[in-house]
């Protein structure tokens, strides 16, 4: 694979290839958490957000164009910290091909650097138990303060509404 560039892009510039990724994502990093049954993205949530100004993609591109990755945060005022804009990691992918070398910690000070010209002042990481992500945060300078725990409500599963 060649030298990846990463920039912000619009939602809908990206959607359409983020979903065979997104795919692949689920299936190699979600589906062990919350089971193998197809999953389709939200295109429309994020949209919206989007729309809210409330969004950050960040890709990973080959050179020629291919999209490799990306980064997603979601944007908002912090309850705890006022006058605080927190971004939170939504989705972090890269292809097994572009998992080479520093390219996951570029792709993420590419978004670091977005979220702050964008006005967040604060960055909440988090992996699955899957893929457990601590020394990549670590090595941005992140530091662990909390665990995040997920339970299903309800005795079925939502319907999605995703493309």
């Amino acid at each position: 694979m060649t030298e990846l560039v990463f920039r912000p892009e619009k939602t809908g510039k990206v959607a359409s290839e983020a979903a065979l990724l997104a795919r692949d994502h689920w299936n190699e990093v979600e589906a062990p958490l919350f089971g193998k049954g197809d999953y389709l993205l939200d295109n429309e949530h994020y949209v919206m957000l989007e729309s809210l100004n409330m969004l950050a993609v960040i890709t990973a591109r080959e050179a020629r164009g291919e999209l490799a990755g990306y980064a997603v945060f979601i944007l908002a005022p912090c309850g705890h910290l006022k006058g605080e804009l927190v971004a939170v990691l939504d989705a972090l992918y890269l292809v097994p091909a572009a998992r080479r070398g520093f390219n996951a910690l570029q792709l993420l000070r590419s978004a670091e650097a977005h979220l702050a010209e964008r006005g967040a002042s604060l960055v909440q990481y988090s992996s699955p138990a899957s893929r457990p992500c601590a020394a990549l945060y670590r090595r941005l300078g992140a530091r662990e303060n909390e665990s995040i725990w997920h339970k299903r409500l309800g005795s079925a599963k939502p319907e999605n509404k995703g493309e």
